[in-house]
């Protein structure tokens, strides 16, 4: 029938039914419907993250600008020495490693992730003022008390928001739906990371090297001001974007109670008498059975923490030892000049090309062999390739000692011979009482020779030169020659207007001290006559005015009428010298020299002017590339590592306890800090090199002992932990008895 809906018949078990297909294409789509709610939606990205990962450009930018000169600047502005340097910037080092603790639990149990980081960022920014502050000379503020103020507020902010900002990006994310997002947040959260170091570790030494202010050559001010105003920047661009953030409440904090259940424990076997398999038992009945056993885990995996504080030891010296290392190396590259502080820019950049190199090609290759297989096999040789890299460092130190300043100490003098003639002399320094004393040296035309070691007292000089030479008549001298304590006697060897050899003192004190941050000293000596005019030495390297420098003096010996100036610093380049308006030559400077250039040419007797360089301190002649070795050593040691560390941790940590790791990890940097500051307070060894290979032998004998440990470590598969947990819940559930619905609605239980 036409007006009868169609229906068709169908045949179930013998029981026969009819289907109206409406009915049919409803419950289709009911069910289609089901199906796609029970999918995951596909959710927009988040526009929140881009301001959660603009700030943590604009704070990494700040954090790694300002570190990347910290060292230099307590040396070369503050005075400090480089033991006393390094001690407070691993001290600063320590506290930025300790302080995540607080601000986790800060986070997670009274402000939550959000007003945590703001709360703690206008900390940040203080401390970044008042650096920027003591670095301003027409302040008139305390520079040291300023600077140890503000670093320890940068430690608190830096540190304090260091467990907060990612976490609180991840929040940001609904998940499972979000998952694939989530991972790509992290990757260019990641990478922020790298690149606000990579740019800040390259522009803030040029800041404060290449640009002058407030009378100065360099301009800390400015290096140390663009990142306080980055960090600025950072906290304003994660203000504007609240209104569009996930909040999420605390939550409390895990890491308080993993320590009071250990407490607990420790107090409860202390009490009792009572033998339990694990002396973790002790704290079941108040904190439960599953957590004490995570605990256990999390103890098992601290446990293998204990040896590598002395990688971070190694590692973290980048940024002091090995900074001042390339203060006493040659940056030059024709087009451009390395800053020491930059060089700690080539870990970074290597991570971001060796981090896939290892993953895509170095660990499957050596998986053929069975080897760099299992995490802690990985950690054991990154340890051993960070303490190569201290040997290499070791070497290359051992080539820098012959370009170090020589410094008289105490009981000992040198004196500095320049030959202003045109002829090779022949000096001989004796002691009239000690006939027992004697020094000899064959000194080139225009050329300068050092005496070392030279007990302080008064000294036979004698000079002689060959009969051919036509700058004198005299061809053998006698003069007298004082030293002092501590201190470096200039002596010029020149011709009067009579002919006669003449030997004239200097009044200022030569300084063989080599100037801070790889810059050249230089000074000026005039030999020009009483009538030479304007004793200034014009040092022209480029066409801006800002390339001159001026050496200019009024100072005058207290014989043959010669004017001194001061030292000067200046950056490396081939620079063309005027005295006054006159050109009188071309001269090349190169990182780490002390330079005093005599200009000689007396115009009243018609001499022309001419100008000699003599080297107090040699130059530094290693080439700055070749710190790449060890860079490049100790990155792959950190991803096999550090990199390997954490991924260890997660995989062997039980849930409840990853966020607790990654405090402990912190922990175990701020205590590798320690024993930097440990070494270098006790100033146990005479140079550098010895301290590199010490540091090398400890680091050895580190995973040596690591190597041991890992191999009695037995790693937990939680996949096969959960399996066997959910076996012997069913043996018990069997053993119990399960109740069978099919006799009846009362059922029965059966036991065993």
């Amino acid at each position: 029938m036409s007006g009868t809906p169609n229906r068709s018949t169908t045949t179930h078990g013998g029981f026969q039914s009819d289907t109206n297909p409406d009915e049919q294409n409803f419950d289709m789509r009911k069910e289609q419907k089901e199906m796609e709610a029970a999918e995951p939606k596909r959710l927009p990205y988040p526009k929140s993250v881009f301001f959660i990962v603009g700030n943590e450009f604009c704070e990494r930018f700040s954090y790694y600008g300002m570190k990347a000169i910290l060292s230099i600047y307590f040396k070369s502005k503050l005075h400090f020495s480089e033991d006393s340097a390094t001690v407070i910037y691993h001290t600063f080092s320590l506290f930025c490693y300790f302080t995540p603790i607080f601000g986790a639990m800060i986070a997670d149990q009274l402000l939550g992730k959000f007003k945590t980081i703001v709360y703690i960022s206008v900390i940040y920014v203080l401390g970044h003022a008042l650096k920027t502050m003591a670095a301003v000379p027409t302040l008139g503020v305390p520079p040291v008390e300023f600077s140890l103020i503000g670093l320890a507020l940068i430690a608190i902010g830096t540190g304090g928001i260091k467990p907060c900002v990612s976490a609180f990006g991840g929040d940001q994310f609904k998940l499972p739906e979000q998952e694939r997002q989530l991972q790509t947040f992290f990757s260019v959260f990641y990478f922020a990371i790298n690149s606000g170091s990579l740019l800040s570790t390259f522009m803030t030494p040029i800041l404060r090297e290449d640009v002058g202010c407030f009378g100065d050559d360099t301009c800390y001010s400015l290096a140390f001001g663009i990142p306080a105003l980055l960090m600025l920047v950072a906290t304003v661009i994660l203000i504007i974007g609240r209104p569009m953030y996930v909040m999420k409440p605390p939550q409390g904090n895990i890491v308080t109670k993993v320590v009071g259940s250990i407490v607990c424990a420790m107090k409860n076997k202390m009490r009792s008498n009572e033998n339990r398999e694990h002396w973790m038992d002790h704290a079941r009945e108040k904190y439960g059975r599953d957590f004490v056993e995570d605990v256990k885990d999390f103890l098992k995996v601290i446990f293998m923490y204990l040896p590598l504080p002395v990688f971070w030891a190694l590692f973290d010296q980048q940024g002091s030892r090995w900074t001042f290392q390339a203060t006493r190396m040659n940056g030059d590259l024709g087009f451009f000049i390395i800053k020491p502080d930059q060089m700690q820019l080539i870990n970074p950049a290597l991570i971001l090309i060796l981090i896939p190199t290892f993953e895509s090609i170095i660990y499957p290759f050596f998986a053929k062999f069975n080897f760099l297989v299992k995490p802690l096999q990985r950690i054991a040789v990154g340890g051993l390739l960070t303490a190569l890299a201290f040997v290499i460092s070791g070497l290359l130190e051992l080539s820098l000692m012959q370009t170090y300043d020589r410094i008289p100490i105490a009981g000992e003098s040198h004196v500095h011979l320049m030959n202003s003639l045109a002829c090779p002399l022949e000096v001989r320094l004796s002691k009239p009482d000690l006939t027992t004393f004697n020094m000899n040296a064959e000194v080139g035309l225009r050329e300068n020779h050092i005496f070392y070691d030279v007990p302080p007292g008064v000294y036979e000089m004698l000079v002689r030169v060959e009969s051919d030479c036509a700058d004198v008549t005299t061809y053998e001298s006698k003069f007298e020659v004082s030293t002092e304590d501590e201190k470096v006697s200039g002596v010029i060897i020149r011709a009067n207007e009579s002919k006669n050899m003449e030997l004239i003192d200097l009044v200022g004190e030569e300084s063989p001290k080599k100037a801070d941050g790889g810059a050249t000293k230089i000074r000026a000596v005039f030999d020009t006559g009483s009538n030479g005019g304007n004793h200034s030495l014009i040092l022209k390297y480029g066409p801006d005015v800002e390339d001159v420098k001026v050496i200019s003096s009024n100072q005058v010996s207290t014989e043959g009428q010669i004017v001194e100036s001061d030292y000067i610093r200046t950056k490396p380049g081939i620079y063309r010298v005027f005295h006054g308006l006159q050109e009188i030559g071309e001269m090349e400077i190169r990182q780490g020299g002390v330079h005093t250039v005599l200009v000689s040419g007396n115009t009243n007797l018609g001499f022309e002017t001419t100008f000699s360089d003599f080297l107090l301190t040699p130059e530094n002649s290693v080439h700055m590339l070749w710190l790449i070795p060890q860079y490049f050593v100790i990155t792959t040691g950190e991803i096999m590592f550090s990199v390997t560390g954490l991924e260890f941790s997660y995989s062997q940590a039980p849930e409840s306890m990853k966020s607790v790791l990654q405090a402990a990890w912190l922990l175990t940097v701020a205590f590798g800090n320690l024993i930097v500051i440990g070494v270098a307070e006790s100033r146990i060894f005479s140079n550098q090199a010895s301290e590199f290979f010490m540091f090398a032998g400890l680091m050895f004998i580190d995973m040596i002992i690591f190597s041991v440990m890992a191999y009695f470590y037995k790693y937990v598969d939680w996949q096969e932990r959960e399996n066997d947990r959910k076996r012997d819940e069913l043996h018990l559930s069997e053993a119990r008895g399960i109740p069978n619905d099919g006799f009846g609605a009362t059922g029965h239980d059966h036991q065993s």
